[in-house]
């Protein structure tokens, strides 16, 4: 199993780990469903988790831009769209769950499986967030030490 994990770059670990936490969430998110039945939790995880598991793609995407080609412009587009679906998912939850109301109409009514829905969101992206800089400080200590392996060995 290390060979395996070895193996993968440092996105493809970023991106397993991130899809096993969303899935220990969304387990965990089954207990309101059963106990309560509020189905909201269940779905903002799964909303919040997929919309995070992109973000974690373009953040890689986005740097690998800038680190190698040195294309900022290019750079600026993957973080816009990362802070607009970032928006898009609570913006989503937000309407679905409340329902949207303009000059006393009511344009986009409350949906009753989306009650709590924005909890569910918010707790998909928080932990989602740790998975990255774990991975990043894991390779940045494999990396150093690497170099005082090589170090040692030729001096």
């Amino acid at each position: 199993m290390k060979k395996f994990i070895n193996k993968l770059n440092e996105l493809q670990k970023m991106l397993i780990l991130a899809a096993l936490v969303a899935i220990v969430l969304l387990m965990l998110s089954l207990i309101p469903l059963f106990a309560f039945k509020q189905t909201g939790w269940l779905i903002g995880i799964a909303i919040g988790s997929a919309i995070e598991i992109l973000n974690i793609f373009l953040l890689y995407k986005g740097n690998e831009f800038v680190t190698k080609g040195k294309k900022l412009p290019l750079f600026l587009v993957f973080y816009a769209l990362r802070m607009i679906l970032f928006a898009f998912g609570f913006l989503l939850t937000a309407f679905l769950g409340f329902g949207f109301k303009y000059a006393g109409n009511t344009l986009v009514p409350p949906v009753n499986a989306f009650i709590n829905s924005l909890w569910g969101v918010l707790i998909a992206y928080t932990p989602l967030q740790i998975v990255v800089i774990i991975v990043m400080l894991a390779s940045n200590k494999s990396e150093l030490s690497l170099r005082k392996e090589k170090e040692s060995n030729n001096g």
